[in-house]
């Protein structure tokens, strides 16, 4: 057994495919080494910082969003609203006009007493209306056809 063909994994190591336990017994260092370091680089922090900033935009953006697109909804609802009711006052403002031109009529023509009601019958004689004496019937014989 070479020891290039040895791997050491935590006092395991593998020799070709089978995998023997064997405790180390010549180290090459000696010394207690912890396995898993706790210390925090300040990229690692500012990346985290940047991620939950990044993750805060994107939430109020979406929220932003949610409101601007309600507004947009009522919006649209309120200028269909608008545009009915102008349409219905249109119709109203016709039949008022409408009204307003029969209220002139009738305000004129009782204003004359022309057309009141009588208040006194006049008996005019009869006329004598004279005969109209009849003439001579024409004949329809014509020698023509049309368009020559």
């Amino acid at each position: 057994m070479s020891r290039s063909s040895i791997k050491y994994i935590d006092r395991t190591y593998i020799y070709g495919q089978q995998i023997m336990q064997e405790t180390v017994t010549n180290p090459v260092i000696y010394g207690r080494f912890p396995k898993v370091i706790n210390t925090k680089s300040p990229i690692e922090k500012i990346n985290k910082l940047l991620s939950s900033v990044l993750l805060l935009l994107v939430l109020l953006s979406l929220v932003s969003y949610y409101f601007v697109s309600d507004g947009q909804r009522t919006m649209n609802s309120l200028t269909r609203e608008i545009v009915a009711l102008s349409n219905e006052n249109i119709e109203l403002q016709n039949k008022i006009d409408n009204l307003h031109s029969f209220n002139r009529v009738d305000s004129i023509i009782k204003g004359n007493s022309t057309l009141d009601t009588a208040k006194k019958v006049i008996e005019i004689p009869a006329v004598n209306v004279v005969s109209v004496p009849k003439l001579k019937p024409i004949p329809v014989n014509y020698n023509w056809s049309i368009g020559y």
